[in-house]
């Protein structure tokens, strides 16, 4: 009896071993963040993380530490999986201004994947751009800015600030550069390794200042105080005016400046918590942590040698900027040149073509009402009637009467879970085709819609039936026709406040410098534009 005691106890620690052996570990290998500042003194943010997951599934993160509430583009937030699949990101806010970022879906990964982060923010309101005076150089320009620190060590992390600053070309010559009269803080010159080059925007090229960093170290900062004078870069709108700066002035390098972000940590991966009480269970926990120590020696030892390989290519690289290609945010694409998505949703057409929200709310209005399901009692505020007690044919149109409560008034939180929902499954639909072609496709459709619409009323039932079954979603695309031929259309309807304050409305400004940016790669792929003129 005490025998098989004995072998029930040896077995369950050996389970207990392996288990954490082969514990979830993760790693976050390299960031490579982009940054460019408007006119207006917003600016757009884009997050390139080479995250690396073994012993278990990784679905997300957590991220925290802006200066200001992140204004998230959801359509330029996805993963790209080691199986090849894009899948979008869910976003919560937990509150004090920390985020969870997960796989949509509940889906995890392990092996290698890169997540995508586009978000806004408005620096001048928060204190990171403003004006100062110093007594050496006069009237400047700070900036004044971090990106999140992170509970994980990195082989390299960059940034790319982007300026509406014109330049002749990608590549600056060494009169160039040296022309580029920007000031910094002591610690930023010696932390940091800084070229220029030219980032192309749809005019011309704009000044890009980049920042590396390798090995970077848990918590490690890559606070950024640069200064220009004030002229040099066309920021309108009321500035923050800071007394007493200016570099080697009244604020060091490791001083807290008001407005400065990047304080708080962002933690790593996860998969959930682990079940063992290790407290209560001291032999257990010395076999378990005895493995993962040895495990963590190995793993040690091989990024030790990939360290060593990476350290060579490294002193290969010229730092001058005439050798060095510069990194780009969003590493290949998926797409298939020609490959257009054939059975597109109305509504998710209309939101691939940039509709305003509102006006997608008036298509599904319309086909709702051409099927006899809903009324529109009222315009302002937007009312409905539902006509009938059966379920919706298509779950779009369920969703949808989902956002209204029991007298027809919009629910606004539940919209905006439909409109999110729609775009996540867009993503899916989409991810590796060609966008532009879908997009001439879709607009080939609906300049058919007419003609298409006096040709069913003409059919016979017989014939129109067989249309309807061929055209599923005939009804939405006539009513998409009508919203788009007949602008005036629901002009006066009214959504609850706050809905339509998207990532488009945020960054819309008539004074959006003409350069509107996305880092290479984004463009016609679901990421947001860094600047929507």
């Amino acid at each position: 009896m005490k025998l098989r005691f004995r072998a029930l106890v040896a077995l369950a620690i050996l389970i207990l071993a392996v288990q954490g052996a082969f514990a979830l570990s993760t790693s976050l290998n390299s960031t490579d963040i982009t940054l460019v500042l408007r006119t207006d003194g917003k600016a757009d943010i884009y997050y390139s993380l080479e995250w690396q997951a073994s012993g278990g599934e990784m679905h997300g993160f957590y991220f925290q530490g802006e200066a200001f509430k992140p204004v998230w583009d959801n359509e330029g937030c996805y993963a790209d999986l080691p199986n090849g699949k894009r899948i979008p990101l869910d976003i919560k806010n937990i509150g004090e201004g920390k985020y969870d970022i997960v796989l949509a879906g509940g889906l995890g990964f392990s092996g290698t994947a890169y997540y995508f982060l586009h978000y806004a923010g408005d620096f001048a309101a928060a204190g990171l751009v403003g004006t100062t005076t110093s007594a050496d150089h006069g009237e400047l320009l700070y900036f004044d800015w971090a990106p999140v620190e992170w509970d994980s060590p990195m082989n390299s992390r960059t940034v790319h600030i982007v300026l509406p600053v014109k330049v002749e070309g990608e590549k600056l010559t060494d009169t160039e550069r040296e022309a580029v009269p920007m000031l910094t803080e002591k610690s930023v010159n010696d932390e940091n390794k800084i070229d220029y080059y030219g980032s192309e925007g749809t005019d011309g090229y704009y000044l890009t200042i980049r920042f590396y960093q390798s090995e970077v170290q848990t918590g490690q900062t890559q606070r950024l105080q640069l200064y220009f004078p004030k002229d040099y870069v066309p920021i309108s709108g009321a500035l923050t005016q800071r007394a007493g700066a200016g570099p080697g002035g009244g604020e060091s390098g490791n001083g807290a400046a008001a407005g400065y972000g990047g304080s708080s940590d962002s933690s790593g991966g996860y998969s959930g918590p682990s079940g063992l009480d290790y407290a209560r269970r001291p032999l257990v926990a010395f076999i378990v942590f005895g493995v993962l120590i040895a495990l963590a020696l190995w793993l040690y030892v091989a990024r030790l040698r990939r360290y060593n390989k990476r350290a060579a290519i490294i002193k290969g690289i010229a730092w001058a900027g005439d050798s060095w290609i510069p990194p780009k945010l969003y590493t290949g694409t998926y797409q298939v040149p020609g490959k257009v998505a054939e059975n597109l949703h109305p509504a998710e057409v209309a939101v691939l073509l940039e509709l305003p929200l509102v006006r997608i709310v008036a298509i599904m209005l319309e086909g709702l009402k051409a099927q006899g399901i809903i009324e529109v009692a009222q315009e302002e505020p937007l009312q409905i009637k539902i006509l009938t007690r059966e379920k919706a044919k298509d779950d779009y149109e369920e969703q949808f009467l989902a956002c209204f409560d029991s007298e027809g008034h919009v629910l606004s939180g539940l919209l905006e879970d439909f409109f999110e929902t729609m775009i996540r499954s867009l993503q899916e639909k989409i991810w590796d085709c060609d966008i532009e072609a879908t997009k001439a496709y879709y607009r080939g459709k609906l300049a058919k819609a007419e003609t298409m619409e006096a040709e069913r009323q003409a059919m016979g039932d017989e014939d129109r039936m067989e249309f309807q079954r061929r055209n599923r979603y005939w009804n939405y695309w006539y009513g998409y026709w009508i919203i788009s031929s007949y602008p005036a259309r629901y002009e006066h309807m009214a959504m609850p406040k706050g809905f339509a304050a998207t990532y488009a409305d945020f960054m819309r400004s008539s004074s959006c410098f003409n350069g509107c940016f996305a880092p290479g790669g984004a463009s016609g792929q679901g990421a947001g534009k860094a600047g929507a003129c």
